[in-house]
């Protein structure tokens, strides 16, 4: 039970500080029944106070890459969820404090700030407005009570599929549909989301350099010093040549697995093989590899260690005074695709937790 009585009108909702992240983490990973690994793709923390004392966490990020009663909901198609689906937030995480358990309506009233807040700090973080949020609520543990509280919508279930670990990424089936929110982060979310034609601002990338195909081998060449970071088995692509890709995409400002994906789909044939992609016997042609493949092969590596790597390489490639220009932002890893610590998508995610309630 909480320590005294908490004023509801009194409590705020903030955006965590850098230095106060590996607290926030560390609290998820002792009180929540899920535990915590990290956020998938772009993500933004919350906490709930009381002055200076924290009551819940809530953790927002990348939108699940599938949901089958989201796409209904909005009238999407394969081809809309691909360009919009960056205008979508996943809440994975809602976890209220042991000093905050058992204070009537809490639950509610942080959610309905965090949302007050939640376009506007991540306009700020990552230079996107965003439209529509949405969280997976575990019909087995929790009602869903604090989410309709806030005025979320229910709109149907999940498969009963989560991604797995080991082997190739893929589903298994786990036999347990979670019930699917959403909420409108505008009045004519769900419109805008399902329009025929996506406004320009929704171009899920515009590049900022083109590498030629001599500069692409050229940072073949510089990247063969960066070890293997994959198990011997199941290697399809070379290092060299699925690492080339990647940086090569991240010059031109790609951040996400999908994005990065799509880039190597859209090179030459020429390109690709001069790369080292292998050719499929089945087609005769070079293919790029796919987002399964960029999971597991990004998922192991120091990021600080590639970007260094690659502005090492950027800044051979232009005059002393001109330097080339990459965007700062780190490689995202995993990011859309990452696993929770059950072996699903981490953005299966769930009603606040309540210590002693898992």
């Amino acid at each position: 039970m909480a320590d005294e009585p908490i004023p509801l009108r009194e409590v705020r909702v903030r955006v965590v500080r850098p230095d106060e992240e590996a607290r926030f983490n560390a609290l998820l990973r002792e009180h929540h029944y899920l535990g915590f690994r990290k956020f998938c793709g772009r993500r933004l923390r919350h906490v709930a106070v009381l002055g200076d004392r924290w009551l819940a966490l809530l953790g927002w990020h990348a939108a699940a890459l599938h949901c089958a009663a989201r796409e209904r909901w909005i009238g999407w198609h394969t081809l809309q969820r691909r360009q919009r689906l960056f205008l979508i937030v996943n809440n994975s995480r809602f976890l209220l404090l042991p000093n905050a358990a058992g204070t009537p309506h809490l639950a509610s009233r942080v959610l309905g700030l965090s949302l007050r807040r939640l376009p506007g700090d991540w306009l700020d973080r990552h230079g996107h407005n965003i439209l529509l949020a949405e969280t997976f609520v575990d019909p087995q543990r929790f009602a869903g009570t604090c989410y309709r509280a806030a005025n979320w919508l229910e709109v149907g279930r999940t498969l009963g599929y989560g991604r797995t670990r080991s082997g190739e990424l893929g589903y298994v089936e786990h036999g347990q549909p979670k019930r699917v929110f959403v909420y409108p982060l505008q009045r004519d979310a769900r419109q805008q989301l399902a329009a025929p034609a996506p406004r320009p601002e929704w171009i899920p990338w515009r590049p900022r350099i083109r590498l030629t195909t001599a500069q692409m081998l050229s940072l073949r060449d510089f990247v063969r010093r960066l070890p293997d970071p994959r198990a011997r088995r199941g290697k399809r692509y070379p290092w060299p040549a699925l690492l080339t890709m990647v940086m090569a995409a991240r010059v031109a400002g790609l951040t996400t697995l999908t994005e990065m994906s799509n880039f190597g789909r859209a090179l030459e044939q020429s390109v690709l093989q001069d790369l080292g992609i292998p050719r499929r016997r089945q087609t005769g042609r070079y293919h790029a590899p796919g987002i399964s493949t960029l999971h597991y092969a990004l998922k192991g590596i120091d990021l600080e260690t590639i970007e260094a790597l690659l502005a090492q390489w950027t800044s051979t490639q232009a005059p002393d005074d001109e330097p080339l220009a990459i965007d700062d932002e780190t490689l995202p890893g995993p990011a859309e695709h990452d696993l929770d610590e059950d072996g699903t998508v981490q953005a299966e995610s769930l009603e606040p937790t309540l210590p002693g309630t898992a």
